[in-house]
């Protein structure tokens, strides 16, 4: 009987702890026009990061985070497919080249993405990703103190072939001093 109580007592703290959501202590538009909203909480003690991105756009979204030469972009893919009625993600990585563009991105040979969730209401699609700040991953970019460049873009289709419909860089530091 003890153990029973024991299971039921455990299982509503599980059920509580699941429900809770996250606030989000950090945010910025990360183009001018007020396309693509950047939340995120940075969790320096347990070294993850949760990141949300709300956009007004039907298709997927992607953030670059680039490394501190510049070269390289460490990519987060994904949105809501309507047509399915699932979310989706990608961990991905790509070459930055001269100019604002950069290589078809890639898909990482390991995942280092945790898929919180994926919403569409219209006119927004909303990704949320948890990653390691550092996860130690060749194809990964670790999110260090001070400015980074992040690169975003969006499209109006669900199929990850689709060109993007907007995209632009940005600075912004994510862990705070």
């Amino acid at each position: 009987m003890k153990m029973m109580k024991l299971l039921i007592a455990l299982t509503a703290l599980l059920s509580l702890c699941g429900a809770q959501t996250t606030n989000y202590p950090y945010s910025a538009y990360l183009d001018s026009d007020g396309y693509f909203l950047m939340k995120w909480d940075v969790r320096v003690l347990q070294g993850d990061i949760e990141m949300q991105f709300v956009v007004n756009a039907t298709g997927w979204v992607s953030l670059l985070i680039a490394s501190e030469d510049g070269s390289y972009a460490d990519v987060i893919f994904g949105g809501f497919n309507e047509a399915t009625g699932y979310g989706y993600y990608i961990d991905m990585h790509s070459n930055l080249t001269a100019g604002p563009s950069h290589t078809a991105p890639e898909i990482d040979e390991s995942n280092d993405l945790i898929f919180q969730s994926a919403t569409y209401t219209a006119p927004y699609t909303t990704l949320t990703v948890k990653r390691s700040i550092n996860t130690a991953d060749k194809d990964d970019v670790a999110i260090r103190p001070g400015p980074l460049l992040l690169g975003w873009s969006f499209s109006d289709k669900d199929t990850s072939s689709a060109v993007h419909t907007n995209a632009g860089f940005a600075t912004l530091a994510i862990i705070p001093n």
